[in-house]
């Protein structure tokens, strides 16, 4: 559930990914208080009406960006909350998750991303904390909600291309159409990063060509497909160990 940084590239990904039936809900550039409040007008399902009908064993949900004023006025925190609970009332033992995501690239007067990529680790604690927030809220025997670094994932792909790391690529903007909305092959990076969390096993491996709502994506180059896999199974367990890319 989310903004155009879940487009339904994402979930259409991941269902190819995964085998199983995935639904989304999107509403381009709205934070989860719009997500709860217009849900009938939204792309894909109407989360208020579908979550009480259907079970489901994971809900992923993302917040808005900029995510410091997003969380000052529009209480992600408790819509967050409220998702997850509506989602439980059908599926308790559902694993709830918030893909951490990234702001706009802004390298007009540097030629330089590095504040972008900076930016992300500075903003780490508030997306924690919408997860602590959620976790505070849920009763004793519900799964935790997880974040999934997808914002870190573009820190680490970021450092990788700059030293060399990524075949194809010279530059982050390579894996992006605009300021913020990743290409195909962005998005199939992310999806590595969420098939990682979401199953606990290794994306290397997995094809490097995946289907969509229309037909199939661009395949990925294999060379590079394979530097993408191993850098998002490296950023998943490094997150998982507490270890972060270094700060600024």
């Amino acid at each position: 559930m989310g903004h155009s940084l879940v487009s339904p590239t994402l979930p259409t990904m991941m269902q190819d990914l995964l085998h199983a039936p995935v639904e989304y809900q999107v509403i381009n550039g709205a934070p989860l208080q719009w997500q709860w409040e217009h849900s009938a007008e939204a792309q894909g399902q109407d989360g208020r009406r579908w979550l009480p009908e259907h079970r489901l064993d994971a809900l992923v949900l993302t917040e808005r960006v900029p995510i410091a004023s997003t969380i000052e006025y529009h209480d992600s925190g408790t819509y967050a909350l409220d998702w997850v609970e509506l989602a439980r009332k059908t599926s308790p033992d559902l694993q709830s998750y918030l893909y951490q995501t990234w702001d706009d690239i802004d390298d007009a007067g540097t030629g330089s991303a590095q504040a972008w990529r900076d930016r992300i680790l500075t903003d780490l604690p508030l997306w924690q904390g919408i997860v602590d927030h959620v976790n505070a809220g849920l009763p004793a025997e519900a799964k935790p909600m997880q974040l999934i670094p997808a914002g870190l994932g573009m820190v680490s792909l970021y450092d990788a291309i700059a030293q060399d790391r990524v075949p194809g690529a010279s530059t982050i903007r390579d894996f992006f159409r605009d300021n913020v909305h990743p290409t195909d092959a962005g998005f199939y990076y992310v999806a590595m990063i969420h098939y990682a969390m979401l199953t606990g096993e290794s994306p290397v491996g997995l094809p490097r060509q995946l289907d969509g709502e229309w037909g199939p994506y661009p395949a990925v180059p294999a060379d590079q497909a394979k530097a993408l896999q191993e850098l998002a199974q490296q950023v998943v367990t490094d997150f998982r160990a507490g270890k972060l890319p270094p700060r600024p």
